[in-house]
C-alpha cells in the first residue's frame, strides 16, 4: 500500500542521536537510536507514487546515522527529492553538493560565546563548513535557526557577507513536549486557540518517527500521549484541544 498521492513532503527520522546539547532541543531527553536500513527501506517502499520531497530530520543530527548517504542515495534512486538539516558539524562538501537539490544548515548564532552557551558547539568549524559549502552551493543553502530571544544581528550581517539569503527563523516552541526543557521561557497563559491545524484539515506531509511510526506531523515528540490523526481531528471538532497537541502553535492564535 502506497501513500496517498496527496502527500509531498516526508520527513523521516534517521536518528536520535545528536553530538549538540541545544537547550531547546527535545530529543535531547529521547532514548539515542539510529533508524536500521531495512526500517528506512520499507518507508520508503510506500512512498506515493509521484516524486515527494524526503526529508532526512529529526531530533538527531541525521549525519551521524552510519546508513545516511545510503539512505541519501535511496532516496534519488526512488525518484524522490532529498532534504536534510545539518548542524555542519560533519559536511561531506562534494557528496551534499552533488546529492541535494537544497541543503538545510542550522545556525542560531555567529557568537562563538553565546554557541557554547547553549549547546551548539564547535561553532568555528560549524562556520568554516558553512563557508565552504556556500561556495559550492550558493543559493540552494538554507540556514536554519531557531529565535529563542538572542540578538540576531551578528548572524544577520554574517550571512549577507556570504550572500546567504534562504532562511528560516523558528520561533522557541511553547508545545508542552519541548517548553518543559526551559520553563522560563513559555507563558502558558497567553494561549489562546483557534482548533484548526493544517497537518490536520489539510494534509500534504506525513512523518516518521525514529521507529517508523507515522504522524501528522513532526512537532508530537511525547508519542505516549498520540493516539492517531482521526482522534486529534474528532477532538479539534469537538474544541477541545489533544493532550499530545498542548501548546502547538499550529492551533493557536497567540503563542508565547
Amino acid at each position: 500500500m502506497k501513500l496517498d498521492s496527496r502527500y509531498n513532503f516526508v520527513q523521516i527520522e534517521v536518528t536520535t542521536l545528536c553530538n549538540f546539547g541545544c537547550f531547546y532541543c527535545a530529543g535531547r531527553e529521547m532514548p539515542k537510536q539510529h533508524m536500521s536500513m531495512p526500517l528506512f527501506d520499507k518507508i520508503v517502499s510506500i512512498l506515493p507514487e509521484n516524486s515527494v520531497t524526503v526529508s532526512l530530520q529529526g531530533e538527531g543530527e541525521p549525519t551521524l546515522n552510519p546508513h545516511f548517504w545510503q539512505m541519501v542515495e535511496k532516496v534519488v534512486n526512488s525518484g524522490h527529492i532529498p532534504y536534510t538539516i545539518t548542524n555542519g558539524s560533519h559536511v561531506d562538501f562534494e557528496r551534499i553538493a552533488e546529492n541535494f537539490p537544497r541543503i538545510g544548515f542550522s545556525v542560531d548564532t555567529a557568537d562563538p560565546v553565546e554557541a557554547e552557551r547553549i549547546g551548539r558547539y564547535g561553532l568555528k568549524n560549524v562556520l568554516a563548513n558553512l563557508e565552504q559549502l556556500s561556495k559550492m552551493m550558493g543559493d540552494r543553502i538554507i540556514v536554519h535557526s531557531v529565535d529563542y530571544g538572542q540578538p540576531m544581528e551578528e548572524l544577520n550581517e554574517y550571512l549577507d557577507n556570504l550572500d546567504i539569503i534562504r532562511r528560516v527563523i523558528q520561533p522557541i516552541r511553547a508545545k508542552a513536549d519541548y517548553s518543559r526543557r526551559y520553563p522560563q521561557l513559555q507563558n502558558p497563559a497567553s494561549q489562546i486557540y483557534h482548533y484548526r491545524c493544517k497537518y490536520i484539515f489539510n494534509p500534504s506531509m506525513v512523518y516518521f518517527d525514529v521507529n517508523g511510526r507515522i504522524m501528522p506531523c513532526y512537532s508530537i515528540k511525547d508519542t505516549a500521549k498520540f493516539v492517531s490523526a482521526k482522534h486529534i481531528r474528532q477532538q479539534l471538532q469537538q474544541r477541545t484541544v489533544p493532550e499530545c497537541c498542548a501548546g502547538c502553535r499550529e492551533i493557536c492564535m497567540r503563542s508565547a
